[in-house]
């Protein structure tokens, strides 16, 4: 059977075609008309309507900062270490203006992304926007798993947070040079850091504050059997931190715990807030009560709240108010 071209311009006659071939030809004829008007709409340019609540979303983007992420050299560390910093909404536009710093500190597995990622700096702009809390930069290095300390194998990251980053923000970024406008805050891992850095540095900062800290009173000990997965991990942890066997002494004179008790006259110049979650998944309120109980032995004054909640970022994003609250309170203290 001969099939005739079809000229979709009209030039050839379908009518002259026989039956079958006219219906293949009107089948083939329907589908390129389609597909060409298909196309034409896809070309129509598409316009995006002013949303109703157009002046509420910029009156919100008043209240928003920008973050940077960058890395700073660090010799004690003898490399160049990440850091993510958050900077106030004036900060590009009042190139005179100095402002107060939080140096915060992330979790167990947690890197300085995760402040942006968990949205806790969606949590702080919210809180400006409703006038509770004012401007002050956040500056959050990446650490690892390194409980902040200078560990028994020689990572030194306790002085890369006080020799190298502090002085390194300090320089880079308009701060306020000192103590009193610097707050030490952590999460986790981090909580431990905050204290562990606040109590042996106390001279260096006008407050600290820590959620869902990571205390504990006793070394983790090897696991009793091959199937303790979660023992294995901490005694390793444990380890690499407080040397192998892990070091009696050198855990206590590195637990926030301890320097409560050995420091409390010079922490007592400190503002001190920690919380923690009734629900902790790792059950760390017994650690932050025994902390409370220590420091109110010693005459220090804090703020220990136990609050319903899990760990980690969920319990402080619930807890944002209270807790950048407490901390925009101390950082006015100037």
């Amino acid at each position: 059977m001969n099939y005739r071209r079809i000229n979709i311009n009209g030039a050839a006659s379908l009518r002259s075609l026989p039956g079958a071939d006219l219906c293949r030809s009107l089948l083939l004829l329907t589908c390129i008309l389609l597909l060409s008007a298909c196309a034409c709409v896809a070309q129509v340019p598409q316009t995006t309507p002013t949303p109703p609540n157009a002046t509420a979303a910029a009156k919100a983007n008043a209240f928003m900062g920008r973050i940077e992420y960058a890395e700073f050299p660090s010799a004690s560390l003898n490399r160049n270490v990440r850091y993510a910093v958050s900077l106030p909404p004036s900060y590009d536009k009042k190139s005179s203006q100095r402002y107060p710093l939080v140096i915060f500190l992330h979790g167990l597995n947690n890197d300085e992304r995760d402040w942006e990622s968990h949205c806790i700096e969606t949590k702080l702009e919210a809180l400006r926007a409703s006038a509770k809390v004012g401007e002050f930069i956040v500056a959050i290095p990446y650490g690892a798993n390194s409980f902040y300390l200078n560990a028994q194998d020689g990572t030194r990251y306790e002085d890369a947070i006080v020799k190298d980053f502090l002085p390194f923000v300090d320089k880079t970024y308009r701060t306020i040079p000192a103590p009193r406008s610097r707050l030490i805050e952590g999460i986790s891992m981090g909580g431990y850091g905050a204290l562990l850095i606040a109590f042996k540095h106390p001279e260096l900062f006008v407050g600290v504050a820590a959620h869902s800290a990571a205390l504990f009173d006793e070394l983790p000990q090897p696991p009793k059997s091959p199937e303790d997965r979660g023992g294995r991990y901490r005694y390793d942890l444990a380890t690499k931190l407080f040397g192998t066997p892990p070091d009696p002494a050198f855990f206590q004179a590195n637990n926030p715990l301890h320097l409560a008790r050995a420091n409390a006259a010079q922490i007592k110049r400190l503002k001190i807030y920690f919380d923690i979650g009734e629900s902790d998944r790792y059950g760390f309120e017994k650690g932050n009560l025994k902390l409370s109980e220590t420091l109110k032995a010693a005459g220090v004054a804090h703020e220990y709240t136990l609050a319903p909640g899990a760990h980690g970022w969920s319990f402080l994003s619930e807890r944002s108010e209270p807790a950048f609250t407490f901390i925009w309170n101390t950082l006015q203290r100037i």
